[in-house]
């Protein structure tokens, strides 16, 4: 009898050693991530000014940015490729994804990534009513042998019922293609929706946590405030966020919109 207790006591105490040498070989880093609407560079004192959007990157120095509103050679914004431009001030690697032609060149939105990108995929969106959307989706490598999905999306702005119909379609589509993947992902961007619409409740219940901002969490700064700038996560076996650090940054007057920035702990397993 002594040498069985003896026996089980040997086993449980090599398994608490493996699960102790297990945890310890956890690793843990940090991600800055960034959302901005930056209106093409057209401030709130209708001055085009790209350079204070790319200043406020520079210093807040995010590892990801999703951005949106980017015009690419269109002359009401002086005929630059914005995303080049941003990409060369910030140091980062830049991905645009084209809506439409617009202006004598062409508008959507750009992705900026100071990690090693793996892949990219650009995403046609359904049901815009004027103008047609697209997600970017960059495969992120975070640390050696992991990497996961980093999504971009500005959602349509059309009001009412029909607009959150589309927007609600826009973010089924969205789930469908990360639904394909069993990385973790990272979505972030104008979703041109509160947390309490149809469209946020859907990435709810498809296992993606929302960052909350607490008080301070208007980020469009237009006629009527609105909390529409949004990060949300899902995690995977492989790798799990937790949120430290959320900040709206108060900047009146480059865009519209605020910059949000959310600093995430992903644990990798």
């Amino acid at each position: 009898m002594l040498k069985s207790k003896h026996s089980v006591l040997l086993i449980l105490m090599t398994i608490g050693l493996v699960n102790f040498y297990s945890c310890s070989q956890k690793e843990s880093i940090s991600l800055k991530i960034m959302s901005y609407n930056i209106r093409h560079g057209n401030g709130l004192d209708n001055v085009q000014d790209l350079s204070r959007a790319a200043k406020i990157i520079e210093f807040e120095a995010p590892d990801l940015c999703g951005l949106q509103e980017i015009d690419n050679f269109c002359l009401r914004s002086d005929s630059i490729g914005q995303t080049e431009y941003l990409a060369k001030k910030t140091s980062m690697a830049g991905t645009f994804s084209k809506f439409m032609d617009f202006d004598k060149g062409a508008y959507g939105m750009s992705t900026l990534s100071t990690k090693p990108i793996v892949s990219t995929k650009i995403l046609k969106l359904p049901d815009a009513k004027y103008e047609p959307r697209t997600s970017i989706i960059n495969e992120v490598q975070i640390a050696k042998g992991y990497t996961i999905l980093f999504a971009n999306v500005h959602f349509d702005w059309v009001r009412g019922n029909e607009g959150s119909s589309n927007r609600l379609n826009q973010a089924k589509a969205l789930v469908k293609y990360l639904n394909k993947s069993e990385l973790a992902c990272v979505v972030v961007g104008d979703f041109n929706c509160i947390p309490e619409s149809a469209t946020m409740q859907y990435f709810y219940s498809e296992g993606f946590i929302f960052v909350d901002k607490g008080h301070d969490k208007f980020s469009y700064q237009g006629e009527h405030q609105r909390e529409i700038d949004h990060l949300l996560f899902r995690d995977s076996r492989e790798v799990q966020f937790e949120k430290k650090n959320v900040l709206l940054l108060k900047q009146p007057i480059v865009s519209d919109h605020r910059p949000l920035i959310v600093e995430l702990e992903a644990t990798l397993n």
